[in-house]
């Protein structure tokens, strides 16, 4: 079995990339099962007990080595034991320990603009299907609020490289989301890549902090920039939004410790080309004790994601989007 591994973050300060590679281990975790990346081997171990062994990570650690989790969106049915949802087949989580990390340049190979063939997407009129039945949801009050999503598929009308692919949506600062970042595996031949500006949760100083985005407003012209803003800020309806996912996000964090969480700011402006974001801090204190398994069982998924109350908009959003 192939062992290229690596992993990209985007650096803001330096405008480079620190670039993580030759894993010392690396597997997939499925429900049942774990799926060593660099040999191939399967072995009995469950994503519980993925879940447990992550109390091993005090949020105070620092380690001389990078260490990579990603979390599928389905591993929240394991931090919220909806076994009934859970499909054995698909995938939870992926760990990489690796070796070795080092900064390097940004240097995309080609400077013509990646382009994409669509491949399928959903109709219009099934789209207003599973709409209406969020809806319905809404109104009989089984949510507060809930995030339909449905997934496109594209294919590169060019050949191009994973490294290729990223460096190039890199080269340009100003579009570069905060939390840049991409894996790529060989073996299962994918990248695994996000240019999201939000972020779940950040450890510092004895402190966790979560900054949910929720009210987005469309920029068509710089110089009105901060009118669009004010706009977005006096929205009724994306306040609500905003408000009730605080509530969530807060009560998510105080969960963790049964230390109340503290709204740091309420409104803030995210700033992104072509758009503006509306955000709020959430911060609470945490323990010299507190692992990862404990701020995950709290917080994984996101609330802005789920909508709320998220253990009800979990079950919901997997009866209506069936994906």
């Amino acid at each position: 079995m192939d062992n290229k591994i690596y992993t990209d973050f985007y650096l803001h300060k330096d405008h480079k990339i620190l670039h993580c590679c030759d894993p010392v281990s690396a597997f997939l975790q499925y429900p049942n099962f774990r799926l060593n990346l660099l040999t191939g081997e399967r072995s009995s171990h469950s994503a519980y007990e993925f879940l447990d062994s992550l109390t091993l990570f005090k949020m105070k650690d620092e380690f001389s080595t990078p260490k990579v989790i990603h979390l599928f969106y389905e591993f929240g049915y394991i931090c919220h034991h909806l076994d009934e949802l859970i499909d054995e087949n698909k995938p939870l989580a992926i760990f990489i320990d690796y070796e070795e990390a080092h900064l390097e340049e940004i240097s995309a190979i080609s400077t013509k603009p990646l382009e994409f063939i669509p491949l399928a997407h959903i109709s219009l009129q099934d789209y207003k299907n599973k709409f209406e039945k969020a809806y319905d949801h809404l109104l009989k009050g089984n949510c507060y609020q809930l995030n339909l999503t449905m997934p496109f598929y594209f294919r590169f009308k060019e050949k191009v490289s994973p490294r290729e692919f990223m460096q190039s949506l890199w080269c340009d600062p100003l579009k570069v989301g905060a939390y840049a970042h991409g894996t790529y595996i060989e073996a299962m031949d994918k990248l695994f890549f996000s240019n999201s500006p939000e972020c779940l949760f950040q450890v510092r100083g004895g402190k966790i902090r979560t900054m949910p985005i929720k009210g987005t407003a469309k920029v068509e012209n710089e110089l009105e920039r901060d009118e669009v803003w004010q706009e977005l800020v006096n929205s009724k309806k994306d306040e609500s939004e905003l408000y009730m996912i605080i509530d969530l996000m807060r009560n998510d964090l105080t969960k963790i410790e049964l230390e109340p969480a503290v709204v740091k700011h309420k409104k803030l402006p995210l700033h992104v080309p072509g758009l503006v974001h509306q955000f709020s801090i959430i911060e609470s204190k945490l323990s010299d004790n507190t692992n990862l398994a404990q701020v995950l069982k709290a917080l994984f998924p996101g609330g802005s994601i789920t909508g709320a109350p998220k253990k009800k908009v979990i079950e919901l959003t997997n009866k209506i989007e069936s994906y």
